[in-house]
């Protein structure tokens, strides 16, 4: 990719923005400090989860108990689900099902994969950061995602993109800002007829007709000149 992409994301707590190398310590400061005013209340085992791929990354906190189908709906709504695909955990020394439970798959340091979709795959990578006990209600929380990415036109290099050709990305960079996506349309029938499709801020962008999520929709959209 031509383009050099700077990832950051909004802390929850602070709504302070750091770098995809910071986000993960900035994040479980505060969780310390969360567990810390906890202290003697009913508590809960809670799971800090980074999510990565490449450049795009979430972190969230999950309740420990919960199923792993918890994560797998959360993934599908914010990032992955187009036409009802299946998909899976997997880690190279042990199966996982969607009833297992997060705090038993998510020991420390602990890294898994999620495949979404066996046949266009996009794939996923999960690592347990920490436990924390803490008295929260909720099952998951999303604690950090990357804002949307620096992707500009690459033919007038001026303005953000908002679609992509998912046949000319096969051969070259295809994002497209609205009026260089009308030019592109004149020359690529394919374009014009079935190969548009938006810039997102997910993994799946491109694949499968994939338009979006249903959660966090305000930093689902494209990259804003400030």
């Amino acid at each position: 990719m031509d383009q050099e992409l700077k990832s950051e994301g909004k802390c929850f707590y602070c709504d302070g923005y750091f770098s995809q190398a910071e986000i993960g310590k900035h994040v479980a400061k505060h969780l310390v400090q969360t567990e810390k005013g906890d202290a003697g209340k009913n508590h809960s085992n809670y799971v800090h989860i980074e999510v990565e791929a490449n450049e795009m990354f979430l972190h969230l906190l999950v309740k420990g108990n919960s199923p792993m189908k918890t994560i797998d709906i959360f993934l599908r709504k914010i990032w992955l689900e187009c036409c009802g695909h299946m998909s899976e955990f997997e880690h190279k020394n042990f199966k996982i099902s969607m009833e297992h439970r997060v705090e038993e798959v998510f020991q420390p340091r602990v890294k898994i994969f999620h495949d979404y979709d066996f046949g266009t795959t996009t794939r996923v990578f999960l690592k347990a950061r920490k436990h924390y006990q803490l008295n929260l209600k909720e099952k998951i929380m999303l604690l950090s995602r990357n804002e949307p990415l620096k992707l500009m036109c690459v033919s007038c290099k001026t303005e953000p993109a908002i679609n992509i050709c998912t046949v000319c990305c096969y051969q070259e960079m295809a994002f497209f800002c609205e009026k260089c996506s009308k030019k592109h349309a004149e020359t690529c029938e394919d374009f014009a007829d079935y190969a548009n499709t938006p810039i997102v801020n997910s993994p799946r962008m491109g694949e499968c007709g994939y338009t979006g999520g249903t959660i966090d929709i305000e930093r689902d959209g494209v990259y804003k000149i400030k």
